[in-house]
């Protein structure tokens, strides 16, 4: 706890508390994120050595806890949906691609971590990635296989997807935003608003896009720190 004079702060710590404030504001979901990115050079430079050996085969993965005791947990709902083995496999692939491991929560908003959902659209796998897409990070989708399937090929090609939109956009909100709607209608919605904040954007993006970052968003706010995993009970 601070120490106070009387009712105020001393005017050391007052100066202190201004000269650490950040100059321009962001969003607490922003500035969150970009901390975790920030913060992770260590991390990333050993996932990266990691990711340089091939990783084990989907097949012999559990998707969903087998621990049927796991129901009673009063833990977010998608903290549930993997295997700690899986989700730190997963989490890996993601920082090795640069992207902040507590993104894995995309994968929760697309499609519960169903690797086998398929949309309406023909988005498919545990990403929802549309076949285009896809092939163009390095994913095979053709009449005799579909890549989009496979939880570690399609995990890596999405965080390559993620890394690229933040790379374009500068800006993990845009990133999620252009992952739902397409770069094309962001991009458009940028030059409407003359903004390159979400919220400035929100009357030329449509109505799932408003919805689904604010999901990702509190999905990621229940993700534990980097590296912990939960162990059944």
């Amino acid at each position: 706890m601070p120490e106070k004079t009387g009712n105020r702060f001393s005017a050391a710590l007052f100066l202190a508390l201004l000269a650490a404030a950040p100059v321009a504001a962001q969003s607490p979901a922003e500035a969150a994120l970009e901390r975790l990115y920030q913060d992770r050079g260590a991390a990333l430079a050993a996932a990266l050595a990691r990711a340089a050996m091939p990783p084990p085969a989907a097949a012999a993965l559990p998707v969903v806890e087998e621990d049927a005791s796991l129901s009673h947990d009063s833990s977010p709902a998608w903290q549930q949906a993997l295997s700690p083995r899986l989700r730190g496999l997963l989490e890996r692939i993601l920082e090795a691609e640069g992207v902040p491991a507590e993104l894995l929560a995309v994968g929760w908003v697309e499609s519960r971590f169903d690797p086998q959902a398929l949309s309406p659209k023909g988005a498919r796998g545990l990403w929802q990635l549309m076949p285009e897409t896809a092939r163009r990070y390095g994913l095979e989708v053709s009449g005799k296989r579909d890549e989009r399937t496979d939880l570690t090929r399609s995990t890596r090609a999405a965080a390559r997807y993620l890394a690229e939109l933040h790379r374009r956009f500068g800006d993990w909100e845009l990133a999620l935003a252009a992952y739902n709607a397409g770069e094309q209608r962001v991009e458009a919605a940028l030059e409407r608003a003359g903004s390159r904040e979400l919220r400035h954007l929100e009357r030329w993006l449509p109505r799932e896009t408003r919805q689904y970052v604010p999901a990702v968003l509190a999905a990621m706010e229940g993700a534990p720190p980097n590296g912990e995993t939960r162990e059944p009970r």
